[in-house]
């Protein structure tokens, strides 16, 4: 069988282009392309010869400085006059902790000591080690530093809220001034009001297993409910529930007002003006035909100003941010009846669970809010009186 034979490559495929010669008219040239390197930190040792360097030449400027250490042979240190001048306004700072810190001169940056009696703790145990001719490593020291923090009593804590960025001389004169102010009514007549964000439905998310359990999607329904009562724990005013549906599904063919509860909506579940208004005349005509003045409380939230003026019932708004200080509701009340809450939450569960239902935390709005209201009905007077006097509000 003959084979067709193949067709020779053209000479034009068959070589490969040659490169164009380079003209002799360019001269050639050893000149180098420009070297971009990173950012370089410096050690604190580069930084004090630095600062050596300048306190022996006093009058040379800044330009010259930085050109001096890009020009040395050996060691040169590059960096520009903007940093130049940062370090210089740092210079008392680098200084001072190079000398508390000798052996810190090769860190790039300043380590700081939260807990000097640990640190010089570690430094002697180490050289009592170095003395016994003993080698420490690293998990050695960390573990060591453990200790000692123990011995010490010190632990971690997770901070809350914002108290600590008040000033403590306002909450005094905060505190002097509601007390001045509670001084003219009787603890019966002295009350205080606050919102707080509630979720109902919400299921624990800790509890006791022998084994790592995987988490279920979180409930995100909420409502707000307002908290009012009086300085001695006598009187306690409906909770003022606020939602989002008008009208509930599961109130059936009932108003919220017909099951007993105080319910208003908005889009939000949000205290706003409108309806905090519409709460202070309620509470004013009803102290109206009581014959009664009464001190209310509450902190500066835009929704608590209002135009309308009660003619029984004085109206003190907190300065800002004072409210984790001088609120009584904020003092351990809420906390009391959401803990009361979860109890009968943790009942209904177990009920729900020896009934044989599969999904043991799902209730409705309806059992949600009979379930806040009996939590609202235990919170007892001695607590409502310790808060308020934990505020050191009244006298």
């Amino acid at each position: 069988m003959k084979h067709k034979p193949r067709d020779k490559p053209t000479t034009d495929s068959a070589r490969p282009a040659k490169r164009p010669k380079a003209t002799t008219n360019t001269p050639k040239t050893s000149a180098q392309p420009p070297i971009t390197s990173s950012r370089t930190n410096f050690t604190l040792a580069d930084w004090l010869s630095v600062y050596a360097y300048i306190d022996s030449h006093p009058g040379v400027n800044q330009a010259s400085i930085v050109q001096h250490f890009h020009s040395l042979q050996k060691g040169a240190l590059l960096f520009d006059q903007s940093t130049l001048s940062c370090k210089l306004q740092q210079q008392p700072k680098i200084q001072a902790h190079a000398n508390d810190t000798p052996n810190a001169l090769s860190s790039k940056r300043p380590r700081i000591v939260t807990r000097p009696d640990v640190e010089h703790a570690l430094v002697l145990w180490v050289k009592d080690m170095e003395n016994k001719g003993e080698m420490v490593t690293g998990l050695m020291l960390r573990e060591k530093q453990r200790r000692f923090e123990d011995q010490f009593q010190i632990h971690e804590f997770h901070c809350h809220g914002e108290a600590a960025s008040v000033d403590q001389d306002a909450v005094e004169a905060e505190r002097i001034q509601c007390w001045q102010l509670v001084a003219k009514f009787t603890p019966r007549d002295s009350f205080n009001v606050d919102e707080t964000g509630f979720n109902p439905y919400s299921p624990p998310d800790r509890g006791l297993t022998t084994k790592q359990m995987s988490g279920k999607k979180k409930e995100k329904f909420h409502i707000t409910i307002a908290l009012t009562c009086n300085s001695d724990g006598s009187e306690k005013l409906k909770p003022f529930f606020i939602g989002k549906a008008a009208k509930p599904r599961c109130f059936k063919q009932c108003t919220p007002e017909q099951r007993g509860f105080y319910y208003w909506n908005n889009k939000h579940a949000w205290m706003t003006g409108a309806l905090f208004e519409e709460w202070i005349k309620q509470l004013d005509i009803k102290m109206k035909c009581a014959n009664r003045h009464i001190l209310l409380l509450m902190d500066n939230f835009s929704g608590h100003m209002i135009s309308y003026q009660p003619s029984h019932i004085q109206m003190k708004y907190f300065e800002p941010n004072m409210t984790p200080f001088v609120q009584p509701c904020d003092a351990g009340i809420i906390w009391c009846f959401k803990a009361l809450y979860r109890r009968f939450f943790n009942q209904c569960a177990l009920d729900c669970d020896e009934a044989g239902e599969s999904e043991i935390y799902k209730i409705d709005l309806l059992e949600a809010m009979s379930m806040a209201k009996a939590a609202w009905d235990k919170v007892t007077p001695n607590t409502i009186h310790n808060c308020w006097n934990h505020t050191k509000i009244q006298p």
